[in-house]
């Protein structure tokens, strides 16, 4: 289902896209975090937030 909605549409993708990655454990964090909320180490890594096309 895909959202028409302007302002629904900014929402969902700042849910779903802007978070960092923990490269040790894989954890999903805030955008904000210096360190994973799991392992606490600080190897974080920005989400990859390229859109691609469903096949």
């Amino acid at each position: 289902m895909t959202i028409t909605d302007p302002e629904k549409k900014k929402l969902a993708q700042e849910i779903r896209l802007h978070l960092k990655i923990c490269l040790d454990c894989g954890g999903r964090n805030s955008i904000y975090a210096d360190r994973c909320r799991k392992c606490h180490k600080s190897h974080l890594r920005l989400k990859n937030r390229a859109l691609r096309a469903k096949k």
